[in-house]
This record gives C-alpha cells, structure tokens and sequence, in this order.
C-alpha cells in the first residue's frame, strides 16, 4: 500500500498549486506548462520508484545505473519545473532559483561525503545532467510563452 500514497497525492497537489496560482491571477500558458511538466515528472518519479526499479533489481539487471539515479534524475526536472511553477515570474529571476535548486541538489548529495550516508557521483552526475535538461527545456518554454497573459 505504501507504494500507492504517492499517486494518491498527484492529483492533490496538481489542484493545490493550480488553485493557488487561480487565486494569485498568475496562472499563465507558461505556469500551465511548467505545472504539466513538473507533476508528469513526479508521477513518472514515483512510477519508477515505485516498480520500475524493484524489478530492476529483482531481476538482476544491469540498465547503467538508470534504477539507481531515478530519484535524481527525474526528482531534479520535478524540483525545478516545481518550484518555477510556485516562484518563477518567466524573467531573469526563473534562471536564479534553477541555480540555487540545482546547487541545493548537489549539495545535499555531497553531504554524503560525511559518512552517514554512502556517496554515488552517478547521483551527482545525473543530478547535473537532468538539470541541464530541464534548463533547456525551460528556455524552449520560456521562449515560446513568456509573453501570454493570464488566463
């Protein structure tokens, strides 16, 4: 059952944040992609946390450390298309809180290095990677849908 909880919370706080941002009047076409982005991320996080990768390791299979990154990798695009959604103004300030959550990212996985907790770089790796993606995805996004009015 536990490996349901998370699915059950999608839809809440899909409604949560677009309620939100209705009350705030800032719910854009940007804002309404950055959402779809940041809770397909989440729901494909937890699909992969949740069987992709017991399975993986059930079944004694090498997929390059895939399994092993999931929650970094995906997490990272749920993090910042998150976090746009809430704070992001679609201007020079979007490009700063990307920054610090992909730092902040970074940093939480390089606490590891104290001991309680073993160190991945593929963690770190894919922490970068993903959010290099999602910057570039953001800046196709921003490109494209700064400009639209609220809705």
């Amino acid at each position: 059952m536990d490996n349901y909880i998370p699915f059950i919370l999608i839809p809440f706080i899909g409604w949560g944040v677009r309620h939100f941002l209705i009350k705030k009047h800032d719910y854009t076409t940007l804002k309404k992609w950055t959402l779809g982005i940041g809770i397909s991320a989440y729901f494909l996080t937890e699909m992969a946390r949740s069987f992709y990768r017991p399975y993986i390791y059930a079944n004694d299979i090498n997929d390059c450390f895939i399994a092993d990154t999931v929650g970094n990798s995906l997490g990272t695009v749920t993090a910042i298309f998150m976090i746009i959604t809430m704070a992001g103004k679609g201007s020079r300030w979007d490009w700063i809180l990307v920054a610090i959550v992909l730092a902040g990212l970074v940093a939480y996985e390089l606490t590891n290095l104290t001991g309680h907790h073993p160190f991945d770089a593929n963690d770190v790796i894919a922490t970068l990677l993903f959010g290099t993606i999602s910057a570039l995805m953001y800046a196709g996004i921003l490109s494209r849908y700064s400009g639209v009015t609220k809705q």
